[in-house]
This record gives C-alpha cells, structure tokens and sequence, in this order.
C-alpha cells in the first residue's frame, strides 16, 4: 500500500478553464464542481488494482471473464469488492480520497499532467497487466488510476460540498465509480471522460466488463 498524507488537494473541475460544456450536463461535469480545496487525514491505498489472482484466492469458484492473473479483476460488483476489501482488513477508498491519491496536492487533470496523451494511459481495446509499463503513475506512486480500469469507491452519488447542482439519482442509490478504462474508441473518444476529476455512478448490484477496484486503509 501507499500512504498518502493528510493535507489539502484540489478537488473537482473548475468550468471556466478545464471544460467546454456541450452535449450535455454530464459531459460538462457539472457533478464534479465547484472546484475547491478539500482536507483529508492520512490514508493507505493499494498501489495496485486488485488482480484476478488475488481475488480468485477469495472466492475460489467464481467464474469470471477475466483469467490471466496479472490482470485487474473486473465485472465484480460493488458489493464482491467490498466485501473483498473487508477480508482484508481494508476497504474501499472514498471517491475524494481516490481523487487525491491519482491527482496529488496540486491540480492536474490526469495523472501525469494538464496535457492529455492518449499513449500515456491504457485506453485501448485490451486490459493489461496492473504492472503495466506507462506513464499511468501518480505523483503518490499509485498505478493505473487514469486508465486500464475503472474503479469502484464506498461513496453514495452525492452533490458536492457548495454545490447548486441538482440530479435526480443523489442520495443513496448508486455508488460512485473512477477513472477511464481500455477499450476506448478513437470515435467519440473525449479527454473529459478519463480526467481524475470526473464522476461516474454505477448500480451497487451491476458488473461492468472494465470496472474493477483497489482496497484503502485508515487507522
């Protein structure tokens, strides 16, 4: 695991610089603003996503899509990840402490920098190992949070601390899920999907083939 020390980050988008609103109130990020700057205490997060060998040892019979054993476990629910992490000892990270652990202290919109390049992540059609030779490393040392996978977090679909925002699935319905994934398109691929700050929002109950997890720890 990784310790990220407690102090300030950056959370969120700020409109004005970072997004061309368009299409629609989803594509804009409206979920994710305002931007502002947020304290957490000291946490722990798993350098790594959760592999298929790693979870397989858990549940022993589960059938899954994924097979090589390097690879990050995905198509599991939010509930199989929990309660995963939980064997452990750990547990999910919150979405803003998934956002701080990929971001830094600063505010940068991908792992790497304020600069997309495609070739920096995995966005391709094929997952790959977790050990992955890129560029997809934060400045905490944590790897493949920009892409490869996305993740799942503990955190209700919530508006944000000041926000105006409204969305008719806040509240405890659906879980917040993180950063972009393989197998991504050159058609319709959009940079504004796979920056950190992004929010998606996934049913507790559904397995999606490129979502996967890491666990997190606090004392």
């Amino acid at each position: 695991m990784v310790e990220i020390p407690a102090g300030d980050f950056t959370l969120g988008f700020d409109p004005a610089s970072e997004l061309i609103p368009f299409m629609s109130d989803k594509t804009a990020g409206l979920n994710a603003q305002p931007r502002q700057t947020l304290y957490l205490k000291t946490f722990h997060i798993d350098r790594y996503e959760t592999t298929y060998e790693d979870f397989i040892k858990y549940k022993p019979l589960a059938k899954y899509s994924t097979r090589m054993p390097n690879e990050p476990i995905r198509a599991v629910s939010w509930f199989e990840a929990d309660s995963y992490c939980s064997s452990k000892g750990k547990r999910l990270p919150t979405e803003f402490e998934w956002e701080k652990a990929a971001r830094g202290s600063d505010k940068r919109l991908f792992v790497w920098g304020n600069d997309f390049n495609k070739e920096n992540a995995n966005f391709s059609k094929k997952v790959n190992s977790i050990k992955m030779q890129s560029k997809d490393q934060s400045p905490y040392g944590v790897w493949g949070m920009n892409g490869n996978v996305s993740e799942w977090t503990s955190s209700w679909y919530q508006p944000y601390p000041h926000s105006t925002y409204t969305d008719e699935n806040f509240g405890e319905k659906v879980k917040v899920t993180r950063g972009g994934s393989f197998s991504k398109r050159d058609h319709g691929f959009m940079k504004e999907f796979v920056m950190v700050p992004y929010r998606n929002i996934s049913p507790i109950g559904a397995r999606f083939w490129d979502t996967g997890f890491r666990c997190a720890f606090s004392k």
